[in-house]
């Protein structure tokens, strides 16, 4: 009789687990919470099938979205690389996030040898890459000396876009793009663009009645005001010239569109649990990573 018992046992619970399943009930596999609760990382979240990217780059010089501190030449800070580190430990992946300079990580892109964070999604781009949905939204906004005349409208009366930046000498950064109208606007002479290494430099020329004025984020130049002791010599127009999402993108011949997906469902979770508000307010206080 008892050869047979473990046996017995063994149907018994196969039984078990069958009536269990067709009373749609749910078993503490492991995985599970000892109470049964599903574990933190979101089912919506779960890790891609592909392999992921051995590196993604962000901008060095951008705080306080993507910056590297003296002396942290391998470590990149600031809101993007908080918000990526996040999103790939909920996806357990493990990958490179390096601060570098700008026209470098474009092109390490461009080559598809690494992602970048904290992208622009232009009409040209969106021919060779691959994006993530919205990560961040950026506000670009004109600085101009204090004292100066500030625009009270960015149209002319006729409507033409950006009519109020005409035949101002305005900084902008070395090898970045600042969305598909201003590009445009640019290019058609709207305006007279000085190009510097960064928008502390830029800041900088504004604040010495170098330029007419500066094309620069609004948290950026919430930030340089303050650290640079700017805040009485430049002021920030109320109005942005544009409004631009951006994102994370792989080149579309890595095959990346897989984590792309996984890594906006993380976001999502992340905006849903606190998390991202969290590390955003952290970041523009200068605590990121502390």
């Amino acid at each position: 009789m008892f050869r047979w018992l473990p046996l017995a046992v063994a149907v018994l619970a196969v039984l078990t687990v069958l009536a269990v399943l067709a009373a749609g009930l749910t078993l503490p596999f492991p995985g599970h919470c000892a109470d049964g609760a599903p574990p933190a990382r979101s089912v919506h979240s779960a890790r891609p099938a592909s392999l992921p990217p051995s590196r993604v780059l962000f901008d060095e010089d951008l705080p306080p979205y993507a910056y590297r501190l003296s002396g942290e030449a391998h470590r990149a800070r600031g809101i993007y690389p908080e918000l990526t580190a996040e999103a790939f430990h909920r996806l357990g992946l493990r990958t490179a996030l390096e601060p570098t300079p700008w026209a470098r990580a474009m092109a390490e892109l461009d080559a598809g040898r690494a992602g970048v964070c904290g992208l622009y999604s232009t009409g040209q781009r969106l021919l060779l890459h691959d994006f993530s949905s919205p990560l961040f939204e950026e506000r670009l906004h004109l600085v101009v000396p204090v004292g100066s005349d500030m625009p009270e409208a960015l149209a002319g009366p006729d409507g033409e876009p950006l009519a109020a930046l005409r035949g101002m000498r305005l900084g902008v950064v070395r090898g970045w793009s600042y969305g598909d109208t201003l590009d445009a606007a640019r290019t058609a002479g709207a305006f007279v663009a000085e190009e510097a290494g960064s928008e502390a430099q830029n800041m900088l020329k504004v604040a010495g009645g170098r330029l007419d004025g500066a094309i620069i984020t609004r948290e950026g130049a919430m930030w340089l005001q303050e650290r640079l002791g700017l805040t009485r010599l430049v002021v920030v127009a109320p109005l942005p010239l544009a409004v631009l999402p951006v994102h994370l993108a792989f080149r579309r011949q890595a095959g990346q569109r897989e984590l792309l997906r996984a890594f906006d469902a993380a976001i999502r979770d992340m905006r849903a649990d606190g998390t991202y508000a969290r590390i955003v307010e952290r970041a523009l206080d200068g605590q990121d990573g502390q």
